[in-house]
């Protein structure tokens, strides 16, 4: 226990917007291939390829965004303290499942405790258990979000949510949760696949 809360409190204090990686290789044990993330500009403006981050979730592990490179995947935004973060939290593991198939990953990031302060491991994986959620939940903080200093994601209500291609190209954002507005835009993303 003392092990993972060690290797949290690591992971929280070195990955916020961690910037983008240049022409990075995916290493096989045998051999050695080009990665599809070769670009060396990232941004959170809708359209560009956001930057990349490694953020510990509910188990302790490192999950990192461009690892999911090919998946479409949902960032859900979220704080414990905001109530239609929790009405989201409790669908999230039902888009999860109604999409799985279809390698769409849901993660929802954590950016606040009940204190306004970045939630611990042991409050990331209450979340996913209160919640039933078996996809990732991450454990962020207010240091990836916009500010005057800083570029980040901008989050301007409580849930925000983005969305990513499959060419981890940022397609949109949502503020506010509708499961309605959520099926939508996946659906259409997976409309957008076919063609």
């Amino acid at each position: 226990m003392f092990k993972n809360l060690l290797f949290f409190i690591g992971l929280t204090f070195s990955v916020a917007c961690s910037g983008c990686k240049k022409d990075a290789e995916v290493k096989d044990s045998e051999t050695a291939e080009a990665s599809p993330i070769t670009w060396s500009e990232c941004s959170y403006d809708i359209g560009d390829h956001p930057c990349d981050f490694t953020l510990p979730d509910q188990n302790a592990t490192g999950w990192n965004l461009y690892e999911n490179y090919g998946s479409i995947i949902v960032l859900d935004f979220s704080t414990v303290w905001c109530y239609y973060c929790q009405v989201a939290a409790t669908d999230a593991q039902v888009l999860q499942d109604a999409y799985l198939d279809d390698d769409i990953i849901y993660v929802t990031i954590l950016i606040d405790d009940v204190y306004g302060q970045p939630p611990s491991h042991e409050v990331v994986e209450e979340w996913a258990n209160t919640f039933g959620i078996t996809a990732p939940v991450l454990g962020g903080s207010r240091d990836m979000l916009k500010s005057d200093e800083a570029d980040g994601w901008l989050v301007s209500g409580w849930p925000t949510f983005y969305f990513i291609d499959r060419e981890m190209r940022l397609k949109d954002s949502i503020k506010g949760y509708s499961d309605a507005a959520m099926i939508s835009m996946l659906d259409s993303m997976l409309v957008e696949d076919t063609q």
